[in-house]
């Protein structure tokens, strides 16, 4: 045994996957726990929008009566745009071994990042809450049992459960579960093509900038929207994963599903305009016969389990790092399971207590939650890749002072500040709309407002960065991503620090 591992043994850390049950959570991932590959990415982020919550996003062209052709145009441009963002978030994973949000910490310090973190945190569990009262839902549709309460307890039970047992169950459900989803999908799509006047819906064409822009701003928030919790799954690749291989993966697992879901949203919009998107897409399925109706609710339920797993493990993961940015915590199966509990029982009680007519409120407080997160990602992404180009000190992020990059960063601050404030008017949501938005006829345009500002201000208060200062204190710190080939080109055969550290947990 050699002396890091001996040391992170004395620490208290698992060395091996021999446990049923994850201990990670918001901490390093050595390289002797790393595994699974590029494939399982692209099922687990093909899986993460093939819910009916997706087909929402497609509906708002139609319901600003875009034609379906213009439609289609602004989801794939929309998703495109925003899946790129998610999609470079992805890389840091391998490089890094730290989930998404704790990686603010170079950029805001380690107590400035506490406004991104609890943004990401009660956007996470709030998403929760939509996942357990759909995937429920869908249940109830099949089985028409007559206590939905407990179907929707039940199901926040199972999703707690399955985020506790942690990523390996997730990756081995999303295995089978992509599968399923995408048959029913393409069984969908034909009857789509069978039942619905697809040919009469393509020939119209009559393009308008405001639904265009409404359309197009809806698609790339939903995928920008994913981006806090993309590193959260990506650090468990081997290091030697290819960056630009993990970004393409995500790239096309959730661009597809987007896309994909997005699509038939917009097509059955346009076909039901007066029926709710979820009903109609029932519908479809018991039009076409063959029991896809039924098919498509159950597939929808598993779905909407996982992906609420999904949520509930990342919110806790957002959680942990803020609180342990004011108090060194050990990251332990206890503590991570507790705080899943924790979390899932409020999102349940949400569900129960809350109003039907309140949900649709409750989406616009999460949407504005969302425009939190917007200026993060763009500081986020343009230090990794512009500033400091993927060169962190691992040891320095995991200190609960910040190490090197102190508890407060104002460069980080004073970008993401603005960026949200510039964002403010442009804001469209059954809440607040802004006198921009209001100009747009409530288009919502304010992702590409706040990456524009936040991006750009934080280049022009890091021009004066010293990179070779900063790069020799990272070269002697006992972690580091210095000699990372994906970033620097070198050959891959380098030597390299990432298995010889000194535990910092």
């Amino acid at each position: 045994m050699d002396e890091a591992t001996e040391n992170i043994q004395m620490k208290g850390v698992p060395v091996s996957q021999s446990s049923v049950i994850e201990s990670r959570s918001f901490d390093f991932i050595p390289e002797q726990e790393r595994h699974g590959n590029v494939m399982n990415q692209v099922q687990l982020w093909f899986m993460m929008n093939a819910t009916l919550i997706t087909l929402f996003t497609g509906a708002v062209g139609p319901l600003y009566k875009l034609d379906l052709p213009w439609t289609l145009a602004a989801i794939v441009i929309g998703t495109v745009f925003g899946t790129l963002f998610q999609a470079f978030h992805g890389a840091q994973g391998p490089r890094m071994g730290l989930p998404q949000m704790i990686q603010s910490r170079v950029q805001f310090g380690s107590r400035g990042a506490i406004i991104p973190l609890l943004a990401a945190m009660l956007c996470n569990f709030g998403f929760a809450v939509f996942f357990i009262q759909t995937g429920a839902q869908s249940f109830v549709d099949v089985t028409r049992i007559s206590h939905p309460s407990l179907v929707q307890i039940a199901f926040g039970i199972t999703a707690m459960a399955i985020a506790t047992i942690g990523y390996r169950l997730v990756l081995r459900f999303e295995k089978f579960a992509s599968y399923a989803t995408l048959i029913n999908l393409v069984l969908l799509t034909i009857a789509a093509s069978v039942v619905l006047p697809i040919r009469s819906m393509l020939s119209q064409h009559h393009f308008a900038l405001v639904p265009f822009l409404a359309q197009f701003g809806a698609a790339a928030t939903y995928q920008i929207a994913i981006a806090p919790i993309v590193s959260d799954y990506t650090r468990y690749l081997p290091t030697r994963t290819r960056g630009s291989a993990v970004s393409a993966a995500v790239f096309c697992g959730t661009s597809v599903s987007a896309i994909w879901l997005e699509s038939l949203g917009a097509a059955l919009s346009v076909a039901f305009p007066n029926t709710d998107v979820i009903a109609s897409i029932r519908h479809l399925g018991d039009s076409f016969g063959f029991g896809l109706g039924v098919a498509t609710m159950i597939v929808a339920a598993v779905s909407c389990l996982i992906t609420c797993a999904i949520t509930l493990y990342s919110g806790t993961v957002a959680l942990l790092s803020a609180a342990e940015a004011f108090r060194p915590l050990k990251s332990t199966v206890s503590l991570r399971a507790f705080t899943i509990v924790c979390g899932g029982a409020l999102a349940i009680a949400a569900v129960l207590l809350m109003p039907p007519n309140i949900l649709d409120s409750f989406s616009a407080f999460l949407s504005i939650l969302g425009y939190f997160l917007i200026p993060w990602t763009a500081v986020n992404l343009t230090d990794y890749y512009f500033v400091r180009r993927g060169i962190y000190s691992i040891s320095d992020i995991m200190q609960s002072n910040g190490g090197m990059y102190g508890r407060w960063n104002e460069a980080g601050i004073i970008s993401y500040a603005f960026g949200f404030l510039a964002m403010i008017p442009f804001f469209s949501t059954s809440l607040y709309t802004g006198p921009f938005a209001i100009l747009l006829d409530k288009a919502d345009i304010a992702f590409s407002v706040g990456l524009f500002i936040s991006a750009t201000i934080y280049v022009a208060l890091m021009r004066n960065f010293d990179r070779e200062v900063e790069f020799a204190r990272v070269s002697s710190s006992a972690l580091n991503t210095i000699n990372d080939p994906a970033i620097h080109g070198i050959n891959a055969s380098s030597e390299k620090l990432t298995d010889a550290v000194t535990p910092y947990v």
